[in-house]
């Protein structure tokens, strides 16, 4: 079986310094470069038949940053195909465990596509891998194509640049999708949307829209069985929306997104980082969980812009963050932009909900008033 080349010529360009290394379909071998060198995995569950056709692999993470476990899920059988959701990344549970979850729903690769929830580094980081075994295809929610001056933008509008704090761009560039092809068009990836659906082993799995963690963030629902595919849609740990342009109602929509979620009725929720739920009861108290997570730090937020008077996004996290030791200008640069962009969605959905407004000043930043 000949590898797909020519669907992703960016899979064969060369890496420079660490690297991992793999051998494709057709006896290749190819390279990928390291990221989180300091990260170590440990197999909890392997490709497990959770129901029939339905398949959950796990692993115990040490080291990484942002969570403490990964899960990933695949749907089909070899008469449908098998359906992969997300496919982890080499550095956090290595490549070799998508070929048991290929086996197990479709027999090749061939017959198996990836849907893709988003396209953090933890969710989509093995999709290089997954085509050159030959995968035939990758979905994903729409999104913009990278664009550098998206990154000067949201350095204006947050205030930073006008507060001489510019390097923030790689990290902000990073989110927004530089060095990701996964953001551009390409003949191996298809955009989804609301309503498409994939049908696999039985299931008819339906596109959600679920903006929030990422604009593109999409989940996957099987209403007649009450089964959340959820990505980090739903999620145990602190609340992650990231505003990185203006908008773009991120909070808004991932707030009210969870009513609609409640009256699902979901019965099983196969979360990415936390063993699936298995009852009503419990996904209902991830969301209540979920939707308290926020009112607390929105709260905050009122209270600086209050005292503040109006301020752009970077003085107002600035101001929140004067606690922490060294304050905001204290921290990492991707920590300084991961704040920023994550109390401009805090800004935006108190203009939402009507406890605040604002508007643009000369330097072309957004100003924020407490009403």
């Amino acid at each position: 079986m000949a590898a797909p080349y020519n669907l992703m010529p960016w899979l064969d360009q060369p890496h420079e310094g660490e690297y991992r290394s793999y051998t494709d379909c057709a006896g290749a071998v190819h390279y990928v470069p390291v990221r989180y060198p300091q990260v170590t995995a440990t197999p909890v569950l392997e490709a497990v038949e959770e129901l029939p056709g339905l398949f959950h692999t796990a692993f115990a993470l040490d080291g990484f940053h942002f969570c403490d476990r990964i899960d990933l899920y695949a749907v089909g059988n070899p008469q449908d195909g098998g359906l992969l959701v997300d496919t982890g990344h080499y550095d956090l549970c290595g490549m070799t465990f998508l070929d048991d979850l290929a086996r197990a729903t479709g027999g090749t690769w061939a017959n198996t596509e990836i849907f893709l929830t988003h396209l953090h580094d933890d969710h989509a980081g093995n999709v290089p891998y997954a085509l050159h075994q030959g995968a035939r295809r990758v979905y994903r929610g729409s999104c913009q194509s990278f664009s550098p001056q998206a990154v000067q933008q949201f350095l204006t509008i947050t205030g930073a640049r006008a507060a001489g704090d510019a390097a923030l761009d790689e990290f902000a560039a990073f989110l927004l999708g530089d060095g990701n092809p996964l953001f551009e068009s390409s003949p191996a990836v298809s955009p989804v949307n609301e309503g498409d659906a994939f049908d696999r082993a039985g299931f008819h799995l339906e596109v959600l829209d679920t903006p929030g963690h990422t604009a593109e963030h999409r989940c996957l629902i099987d209403r007649e069985r009450g089964i959340l595919f959820t990505g980090d849609h739903l999620i145990f740990g602190a609340p992650g929306v990231m505003q990185l342009q203006a908008d773009q109602h991120l909070l808004s929509s991932y707030l009210s997104s969870m009513a609609s979620l409640r009256a699902e009725g979901l019965q099983r929720a196969l979360l990415s980082h936390h063993e699936a739920l298995t009852s009503t009861d419990d996904i209902s108290q991830l969301i209540d969980r979920i939707i308290a997570a926020h009112q607390r730090p929105l709260d905050k937020t009122a209270a600086v812009l209050q005292a503040e008077g109006p301020a752009t996004v970077y003085a107002v996290t600035a101001a929140y963050d004067a606690g922490r030791p060294g304050g905001l200008a204290g921290q990492p640069r991707g920590v300084r932009a991961r704040r920023v962009a994550t109390l401009f969605g805090y800004l935006d959905y108190l203009v939402d909900t009507d406890r605040a407004r604002r508007h643009t000043d000369d330097d072309g930043a957004l100003v924020y008033e407490a009403i």
